[in-house]
């Protein structure tokens, strides 16, 4: 015959007074020290403790950078399906310009906030200039960065060519800075474009990434089909990657236009998934001002004029 509930009920609270005695027992007994003293017990509130909360890990944000079109040229264009798919589904500047022209200049605008003596086209060899940049900012506290040039044929390449293959160091505005080219470390973080792939599918990619493809990639000497399938490609790898899957953010931009000074900018992240178009004045020092805004940093030269604008909706809606 079984017990009655209440009898149940007091043997399990029995059972549980005893397991709990015996507990507090066996925790309260003193270990035995490596000479066979009795060690004494720590008193309570003497465990270790994780030493306070863990710093949170920084932003990701990429910045991929294509060449002289116009938005009119690429917004509603159908050689370009898959960027203007990015385009409607995600979030997009409309009234985004560049600084200058030709290219050079916009490059140095993006990540220094200033475009020096406004230089025609010419290598480092021919002037550098001493900076800051972004990602001297970026290393100061010890934020990770790459940025990855197609066709550069190595790591920290000072010979400052047009090529191999479409490779132009007018698009690498990295090396044109002193600070970067004078550092082992810094210098050694421009790569070629054939480890963007394998950083990414390694989960080894850093916190802050720029790219800059060859010229018949980024639309400079190449079709708008060539561009538009080229960054289909490139996205494939970017949207499997952990790196995107932790909050990255991708901006999608253009050096300059052509027949118009706007150029089409597409900010895509799961954050700007069907969010509205930021129709606020902006040029690359807007987008340098979003970027250092993101990662808590100083504003940088003409990224602290409020007439540059601010990408930082985007980067962090």
């Amino acid at each position: 015959m079984s017990l009655p509930a209440a009898a149940r009920l007091q043997r399990s609270l029995i059972a549980g007074v005893l397991t709990i005695s015996g507990l507090a027992t066996a925790c309260s007994t003193p270990s035995t020290a490596a000479d066979g003293s009795m060690a004494p017990t720590p008193p309570v509130g003497a465990l270790p403790t994780s030493g306070g909360p863990a710093v949170p890990a920084p932003p990701n944000v990429m910045v991929i950078v294509e060449e002289n079109h116009s938005q009119d040229d690429i917004i509603g264009n159908p050689a370009l399906p898959f960027l203007n798919d990015l385009a409607r589904t995600y979030g997009q500047a409309t009234n985004y310009v560049g600084v200058s022209h030709p290219s050079e200049p916009n490059y140095l605008a993006m990540v220094s906030g200033s475009i020096w003596n406004n230089p025609p086209e010419r290598t480092p060899q021919e002037g550098t200039y001493s900076g800051p940049t972004v990602v001297d900012q970026l290393a100061e506290h010890g934020i990770g960065w790459k940025a990855y040039l197609e066709d550069m044929p190595q790591p920290c390449d000072l010979t400052d060519s047009y090529g191999p293959g479409g490779y132009d160091v007018n698009h690498n505005p990295f090396l044109y800075f002193t600070k970067v080219r004078s550092s082992t470390a810094q210098c050694g973080r421009v790569v070629p474009f054939t480890q963007f792939a394998s950083d990414l599918n390694a989960g080894t990619a850093p916190s802050f990434i720029f790219v800059a493809p060859n010229t018949t990639n980024d639309m400079h000497d190449g079709t708008p089909q060539q561009g538009d399938a080229w960054l289909s490609t490139q996205f494939r790898t970017i949207f499997a990657s952990s790196w995107y899957r932790q909050g990255g953010t991708v901006v999608v931009t253009f050096d300059e236009g052509e027949t118009a000074e706007r150029v089409a900018t597409v900010v895509v992240s799961e954050r700007d998934r069907g969010v509205a178009p930021l129709t606020t004045p902006i040029n690359h020092y807007g987008l340098l001002r979003g970027i250092e805004e993101t990662y808590g940093l100083a504003l940088l030269g003409s990224a602290a004029d409020p007439a540059s604008g601010d990408l930082k909706p985007l980067l962090t809606s």
